[in-house]
């Protein structure tokens, strides 16, 4: 494996920065771990003459997949039944006990997955960080996100269950790989009490966290958000905090939970123009996760309205037991056709979107000197120009050969 303090250039067949045309006969040059230019093979060599060059012809170069909504802890082949939320949820619940002894497994697999899909950097999301030491393995960057769920705390008051939660996370940051951080999850409206919600909104804010939530995902939640009845009402036990009255939008919003720091995940019911809005007004962002919401019926997020308006939109691939891979690149090609984009629109959300969405686009989604060096290398180049529809197709359908993050060589199917 390269020492990301080694120069190397990557060239390829093509080079898409995404925050700038395309280059034939491109390469990145990565000092350190970062991208120190993005220019032609033949300018970059005269710039490092001594810079070892990893040549891959026949393939495009294009930013490391960011994936902004996951859940590592799942694996293929035996997930509850789809088509119905509240069903598929409490199947899922009932197989917790089992699932205990295969869950770092799953993680694992579904990591490198990821990776060998050419995802660089991950949002992941699981109860009380449980998945953080197989996504920090796994040579990607990114945040856990710990969720939490007051009823497993017998008794305790909302301060007592967020300053727990709070002390448990900042443990789990010790002695982590540079670029791999815990941060805290609200899981959603139906399993966060209303004040432990706004607390740990508040507590997030004031330690400079981000903050992740499912939000709007089906349509038993809008049912027991608005009407406090339903599928919902006491899947986690009694939910007694139901029936506000509002949309889960409106309702995250009165407690406080939305945020520029904020990632919203699904999104997909009962999202009107007015939620927009206030998703817009309220600066969140939103990961979007279309084979998830239709796996389980819970309908199509507005995400071109919401790009409209402003909010900042990611892919996000959810976990395999709501979703068929882990392969971002598949699930934005999924989300292209749905909504009608061009390639260009879909390898700009799998990428530089996410990064926006989660904060850190100054550091990557993009090919940019300064940036991390976080790169797929890809097993299409269009005899037409560059045609980003087909390199997202190729990257869908399995064509990522070489995965880089951080400057290091995380998986290259050629020496696999």
């Amino acid at each position: 494996m390269p020492d990301p303090e080694h120069t190397a250039i990557y060239a390829a067949d093509l080079v898409l920065p995404i925050s700038r045309p395309a280059i034939r006969e491109g390469a990145v040059l990565v000092r350190e771990g970062r991208i120190s230019a993005v220019g032609t093979i033949s300018d970059l060599r005269k710039d490092a003459p001594d810079a070892e060059v990893r040549h891959f012809p026949g393939h495009a170069i294009i930013p490391g997949a960011v994936n902004a909504h996951a859940h590592l802890g799942f694996r293929h082949g035996d997930a509850p039944e789809g088509g119905s939320f509240s069903n598929w949820l409490a199947g899922l619940i009932e197989r917790l006990p089992e699932k205990e002894a295969w869950t770092a497994e799953a993680a694992r697999n579904s990591a490198r997955e990821a990776v060998e899909a050419g995802t660089t950097f991950m949002a992941e999301s699981s109860p009380y960080g449980e998945c953080l030491p197989q996504l920090a393995g796994s040579g990607m960057a990114g945040t856990v996100y710990a969720e939490f769920f007051p009823g497993d705390f017998d008794g305790a008051g909302p301060e007592e269950i967020v300053d727990s939660v709070v002390r448990k996370i900042q443990d789990l940051r010790g002695g982590l790989p540079e670029r791999v951080d815990c941060q805290i999850s609200v899981h959603s409206p139906y399993t966060v009490d209303p004040e432990s919600s706004r607390l740990a909104a508040r507590r997030a804010r004031e330690l400079g966290w981000r903050l992740a939530v499912h939000v709007s995902e089906s349509p038993e939640e809008v049912e027991f958000v608005r009407n406090g009845t339903g599928g919902l009402t006491d899947i986690f036990g009694s939910n007694e905090w139901g029936g506000a009255g509002l949309s889960p939008v409106r309702y995250a919003e009165s407690i406080g939970l939305l945020a520029p720091n904020v990632i919203a995940a699904h999104l997909a019911t009962g999202v009107s123009d007015e939620e927009v809005e206030v998703l817009a007004s309220t600066g969140v962002a939103a990961a979007h996760c279309p084979r998830s919401n239709e796996f389980l019926n819970c309908g199509v997020s507005p995400v071109p309205c919401m790009m409209e308006r402003g909010v900042r939109v990611g892919m996000g691939t959810d976990g395999l037991w709501s979703s068929p891979s882990m392969n971002l690149f598949e699930e934005t090609l999924f989300a292209v056709k749905l909504h009608g984009f061009n390639g260009a629109t879909g390898l700009r959300l799998a990428t530089l979107g996410g990064a926006l969405a989660l904060g850190i686009g100054g550091e990557t989604g993009s090919l940019e000197a300064g940036k991390w060096a976080d790169l797929a290398l890809v097993e299409a180049v269009p005899s037409d120009g560059a045609s980003e529809l087909e390199i997202l197709e190729a990257a869908a359908g399995g064509g990522v050969a070489a995965t880089v993050a951080g400057g290091r060589l995380i998986y290259n199917r050629a020496e696999s």
